[in-house]
Formats: C-alpha cells, structure tokens, sequence
C-alpha cells in the first residue's frame, strides 16, 4: 500500500495506523516522489492526499489510470468542496474522506475496497 501525503505529522501517523492494523504502508512525501519511486506491481491501494505540493493528488490519480493503473484510489483531503469531491469521483477514486477522519473508518473503507491480504 502505498500513502502519498505532504504533512509529515500525518503521513507519519497514517503509516502508524496502518502498520498496527496489518498493512505494510510505503510512505511518499509528494506525488513526484511516488512516481520516481517506481511501481510495485500491484499495489493493492493508494491513500493520497488531494492537496499535495506539487502535482495534485487529483493529477496523480488522473496519471496512474491513464497509465493502466488498476488500483483503488482513496483520496483523503481537508477541502469540503463539493466541486472538489465530484472532480475525485469523477477521475474513479474509490472514496474520498475528509479530514478529520478516524482511523476506523480508514481502515473500513480499506478493507471493503482493497485486498488486506495483497499488503
């Protein structure tokens, strides 16, 4: 599983979760570094940050479905633009939380639309 978030605080505390919980978390600091990173085929899910510095989370998803990429996407983000979720929708993320969400509910949406075992 890959977590693609600019905020170090969070990103860290995301692969924290994760790891508690079973999964084997790579974490990312920005989309270009994912991407430079190369793939891990396959990845069994990407949790990424709409708002990254740099290339958007939105253009990162946009990119990886463009390039064949069959992974579901949950876009995480603090903006509850309303304009901001259909555009995720839209691009096929799988869900969209907002910020601030519980890890509970991370690890639901994770599990009802990825592999747990394809960690």
């Amino acid at each position: 599983m890959a977590v693609i978030e600019d905020d170090n605080s969070a990103r860290s505390a995301l692969g924290r979760l994760l790891l508690v919980a079973g999964w084997e978390p790579i974490l990312f600091q920005s989309a270009e570094t994912f991407l430079a990173a190369g793939s891990r085929d396959p990845w069994c899910s990407v949790v990424i940050d709409v708002q990254l510095s740099g290339m958007s989370g939105i253009d990162l998803q946009r990119k990886l479905h463009a390039d064949g990429v069959a992974v579901p996407i949950i876009m995480i983000t603090g903006n509850r633009s309303t304009a901001l979720r259909e555009r995720a929708e839209r691009e096929g993320c799988a869900a969209f939380l907002l910020k601030p969400f519980g890890g509970d509910e991370l690890l639901s949406v994770l599990e009802a639309v990825g592999d747990h075992s394809a960690t």
